[in-house]
């Protein structure tokens, strides 16, 4: 009896490693949603979005799954209608979008319960926000261009985005910013375009006077992450406006921690505006980037409506827009 019990324990754990791997059904709801609620409306947010390519890699608790990708690695096992399948090799909480296989630029990210996005419709637009980067790091000569930034001193797990040593605890900096904050917040909150213009023009002598205390590599570094994070925040806020009359598939609409795209529409704005309001160079660090970018792009709206026709033209800075 006892060598039958091991035998099944044994034909149970080889049953375990050769099992197929399923995506979770919600999971794969989720998914489908992104891409159906994408094909509506990404042109109509940023022209030319539609041609981006956009594989999608989630990482579950003991599974990867992979769709929409040209070339599968080799370790990845089909299961299904474009999805592969492998063992975890990314952590849960990972939202990030990156050349994992090769190009092109990958989304990698966890279910919602292990990102901070916490429910699906705000996973669905995270994964539009990373969705944008792709669309930034397809240009072409992108990395190239990255690399000439002369950042990353050696680095070449890239890294160095997050890490990199910005001055954030520097007081006189940290003064400056929190006057800059509170520009841009009046700007934005401004209805009046007359005023609003006299309020613009107080923002972009205050942001040339923050950008000249910095030294050319920390200018650099910020530019770039204002460019790439903070606009793909704002991309992220138009998405989900684009959305506010969207109508979802039954099957996502019966997801248990559904919110409809409506309500998340009417706040996505409002909560970066809320969450600009708060920021702190000195505690926040790089975390500022993503509210303040987000900001600057819905002002941009107001001053230069035409501005994302030339977002590409001169890469990873804003400063052209702020000039008089």
């Amino acid at each position: 009896m006892r060598n039958l019990f091991v035998t099944l324990l044994l034909a149970a754990g080889v049953f375990a490693q050769t099992s197929t791997p399923e995506i979770p059904p919600n999971d794969a709801v989720r998914i489908r949603e992104f891409y159906r609620l994408a094909a509506q409306l990404q042109d109509g947010v940023w022209p030319g979005w539609s041609s981006t390519p956009a594989p999608l890699l989630l990482v579950t608790q003991e599974a990867e799954f992979l769709t929409h990708h040209p070339s599968p690695p080799k370790d990845f096992q089909k299961i299904g209608d474009d999805l592969y399948a492998r063992l975890r090799q990314f952590p849960t909480a990972l939202q990030a979008t990156f050349p994992a296989f090769g190009p092109p630029s990958i989304i990698v990210i966890g279910e919602p319960e292990n990102t901070e996005a916490k429910t699906s419709t705000p996973w669905v637009f995270t994964v539009m926000h990373e969705h944008f980067h792709q669309l930034q790091d397809g240009r072409p000569g992108s990395y190239q261009a990255v690399s000439s930034l002369g950042l990353a001193h050696g680095d070449n797990t890239g890294m160095w985005m997050l890490n990199y040593p910005f001055p954030y605890d520097n007081p006189e900096l940290g003064k400056l910013f929190t006057h800059l904050r509170d520009l841009l917040l009046t700007a934005l909150n401004e209805p009046d375009l007359k005023k609003f213009k006299v309020f613009a023009r107080q923002y972009i002598i205050a942001r040339r006077e923050f950008f000249t205390q910095l030294s050319a590599s920390d200018r650099k570094y910020l530019s770039f992450q204002l460019w790439k994070e903070g606009i793909a925040r704002y991309v992220q806020i138009k998405s989900a406006e684009a959305a506010a009359n969207y109508r979802p598939t039954p099957e996502y609409a019966a997801l248990p921690d559904y919110e409809t795209f409506e309500r998340y529409a009417r706040e996505a704005r409002s909560d970066t505006l809320s969450e600009l309001k708060k920021a702190d160079l000195a505690t926040w660090k790089r975390i500022v980037v993503y509210s303040f970018g987000a900001s600057e792009g819905l002002l941009l709206d107001r001053l230069h409506p035409e501005w994302k026709q030339r977002y590409f033209a001169q890469l990873f800075t804003l400063d052209p827009y702020f000039e008089y």
